[in-house]
């Protein structure tokens, strides 16, 4: 009998394959299988590498690794020791990228993480790519170590800090930020840096931290890194990268010099810290005073400011214009904040440009003393000179009681300029 059209209809419609789809998603379980059954076949694997089809269907995969169930369905199909055994085989750095890219997506994920620290030589193989000159294979490789350390438990952390020291990872991280001019590298590279610095410098690991990485070279390498990117290649940033990146530098100079020993490992090295503190003076000055734009991370940048400088005494041998004039500026604009008829200078709503003078005006004080206190003599007379009136009020603001007493001494031979310069 023949069929119907409808029923034909249906004979020629390809078969739908039910169950094929990985968890939640629309990914195809088939099309992932046949991925990892060419990755398990080295003998085959080295005629596909080549093959722009093979390359095509691994960026689709590494597409698919940002879901979680694409993700825990790789992992019970072994994907991480499917990789271990095919990357010593991979001459294509291409391939080698797309490789730790996929184990940096699932490394976003807790159950990766754990196995990947327990699968012998992997972690080994990856670091060693520290050392390329490939700056795709490293960023892929930098983020991957950082989102490992950001799901990491205590216990796994000392893993990592043996396979940096055996490595020499501080070294080759400290390579890339002095020598690479990849604004997209040093980015992620300063990034990671970070991210050592918050989970590996902790009171259980923190011996291990200051042996591998609290060296003369880490501070060098992240001024180098810090002028490179917000100076040489500052248009190419967007302003919310620039002021995250102005944020984690100084965080990092915090790790490096939080050590009984930093002042004089760095000591020498005290130029190359000014520059970058100069750097985003200058840049919270113009937002604050020229643009009027009230910006709450300005406290803690400024907070940031005065631990570093009264650690490394940056105040002794710096121009006023490398930190003081910026500080003084935004205190201007700090106080020009209360008076009413300036207040419409700015955009910001009236509740927090009346909060954020108190919040900002401390910390301005205390770095403006710390300036004055330290400050090569030839400079203190311009200095002083140009507070005048606000001496007294900064003064008073300055909360840490020795800064504050030696304030007190070293202008106390200028009392009477002062007094005359407010009278005036």
């Amino acid at each position: 009998m023949k069929p119907d059209e409808e029923t034909k209809e249906e004979i020629d419609k390809p078969e739908i394959v039910t169950g094929d789809v990985i968890g939640d998603t629309a990914y195809s379980e088939r099309f992932v299988l046949k991925i990892l059954l060419k990755l398990a076949n080295l003998d085959t694997l080295k005629h596909e590498i080549p093959e722009k089809s093979f390359e095509d269907d691994l960026c689709t995969l590494w597409d698919m690794t940002t879901e979680r169930d694409v993700v825990l369905f790789l992992q019970k199909h072994d994907v991480l020791n499917l990789i271990n055994f095919a990357l010593p085989i991979v001459n294509s750095p291409r391939i080698i990228e797309i490789f730790i890219g996929i184990v940096g997506n699932m490394c976003c994920q807790k159950e990766a993480v754990v196995e990947l620290l327990k699968i012998d030589g992997l972690m080994n193989t990856l670091l060693e790519y520290s050392k390329s000159d490939d700056s795709l294979i490293l960023i892929q490789l930098l983020r991957l170590i950082s989102s490992c350390l950001f799901l990491s438990h205590d216990d796994d952390v000392a893993i990592w800090m043996k396979l940096f020291l055996n490595y020499g990872y501080s070294d080759a991280l400290y390579f890339i930020l002095s020598n690479s001019s990849n604004k997209d590298l040093l980015v992620t590279a300063l990034e990671n840096f970070n991210t050592i610095c918050s989970y590996c410098n902790i009171e259980k690991h923190r011996k291990d931290f200051f042996i591998h990485f609290i060296t003369e070279e880490a501070l060098v390498s992240l001024c180098t890194a810090f002028t490179e990117v917000t100076v040489s290649q500052k248009d190419l940033l967007e302003s919310d990268v620039l002021e995250r990146l102005m944020v984690i530098c100084l965080q990092i100079i915090l790790n490096l010099t939080g050590f009984d020993k930093s002042h004089e490992i760095y000591a020498n090295k005290r130029d190359n810290l000014t520059t970058v503190i100069h750097q985003i003076m200058n840049y919270y000055e113009n937002k604050l005073v020229k643009q009027k734009e009230i910006d709450s991370d300005i406290v803690d940048i400024i907070e940031s400011t005065n631990t570093i400088v009264n650690i490394l005494k940056l105040g002794e041998h710096s121009h006023p214009n490398k930190f003081f004039k910026q500080t003084y500026k935004m205190w201007e604009a700090a106080c020009s904040m209360t008076n009413s008829d300036n207040c419409s200078d700015f955009e910001d709503d009236k509740k927090e440009l009346l909060e954020f003078p108190e919040k900002i005006k401390g910390p301005l004080a205390s770095l403006i003393g710390l300036y004055v206190s330290q400050c090569d003599q030839k400079y203190l007379l311009k200095v002083l000179d140009s507070i005048r009136r606000d001496y007294e009020d900064i003064l008073k603001l300055i909360k840490d009681v020795e800064l504050q007493s030696a304030v007190t001494k070293r202008t106390d031979n200028y009392r009477t300029r002062l007094k005359e310069n407010v009278d005036s």
